[in-house]
């Protein structure tokens, strides 16, 4: 008849020495090495602490309704400048009559309650002589992170196109995509609101180019909107005036940001524990073979000695 294991336990066998002795320097070496040995070789193996981080969110955008446009004809002299700008370009603004019919429309494709296309459009009457050689848009845009990193800042969408032959129509069909070229702060219950202004902000004293002075202005900051253009197309000839169309989709974006301690010790936690587990195996293995060789004096207690020894006192 076969036997069978029904119950078993491990016997714990100790060894004690005194505190200045050579065996408690070597465990207490042994101890350090097991903690300190797997934090070097995950931190030099890259990748411990994480420095970047990022996510998806499809952002709130709304049209802030300023704009400027400014298109160049045949005619140098007198170029062709409109736009929304809440008077901050009143001596810029030249040929304001020649721009009509401005219309803005946001739509929520997905029934998300997000905006998902933001269209423009835009008639420019020309007169038959002239003749556009180039156009430059801006449109401002009210952009907003709510879920992961909060932020609230204005942006710009910027068109520009040159044309061959005189146009008589401009569609523009682009995505609008996130750039940045530093990680946003990621603070819980704290919205970043760094570059929450009007970016229409021109010095009167100034004689640099109202458009130039925008763009560089734009272009200092750490956080901005472009256009990705899908296609766009052009219709030629003189008809006296020019139906602009420009549709800006918004989709989902990446969004880079600096993690909290907190997230970073999340990530390296799992690297440490798991070499850990594998050292403390390995000097677990190291200590028992210095001890019952005999290699560092220390006393060994074994439980069934001391259990005799515990009856015959009582006896």
């Amino acid at each position: 008849m076969g036997l069978y294991n029904l119950f078993s336990y491990n016997v714990k066998v100790q060894y004690v020495s005194c505190f200045f002795s050579l065996a408690t320097f070597f465990t207490l070496t042994i101890t350090i090495l097991n903690l300190l040995l797997p934090f070097l070789i995950a931190y030099r193996g890259r990748g411990f602490w994480l420095r970047s981080h990022s996510f998806y969110e499809q952002p709130a955008v709304h049209f802030t309704y300023e704009y400027l446009l400014a298109a160049e004809s045949d005619d140098h002299s007198s170029p062709i400048a409109c736009g929304e700008t809440n008077g901050k370009y009143v001596n810029v603004i030249k040929n304001e009559e020649d721009c009509a019919e401005f219309q803005v429309q946001e739509y929520d494709m997905s029934g998300d309650g997000k905006i998902d296309l933001l269209d423009f459009k835009l008639n420019l009457n020309l007169p038959q002589e002239r003749t556009i050689t180039s156009l430059a848009i801006i449109l401002t845009l009210d952009f907003q992170l709510k879920s992961v990193c909060p932020m609230h800042m204005q942006s710009l969408a910027v068109i520009n196109k040159e044309f061959a032959t005189p146009p008589s129509g401009f569609k523009y069909f682009a995505d609008l995509q996130f750039y940045q070229t530093a990680h946003l702060p990621c603070k819980h219950n704290l919205i970043h609101t760094k570059y929450n202004y009007s970016l229409f902000k021109f010095d009167k004293n100034s004689h640099e180019n109202a458009i130039d002075n925008i763009l560089e202005n734009y272009f200092m900051r750490d956080v901005t909107t472009h256009t990705k253009t899908l296609y766009s197309r052009s219709q030629h000839g003189h008809t006296g005036s020019m139906a602009i169309q420009i549709s800006l989709r918004v989709p989902e974006m990446e969004i880079k940001y600096t993690p909290s301690l907190i997230q970073e010790l999340k990530w390296a936690w799992p690297q440490y524990l798991s070499l850990v587990v594998i050292f403390y195996w390995i000097f677990n293995k190291i200590k028992m073979f210095v001890f019952t060789n005999r290699l560092v004096m220390a006393w060994e207690i074994q439980p069934w000695k001391f259990g005799l020894g515990k009856t015959k006192n009582q006896q």
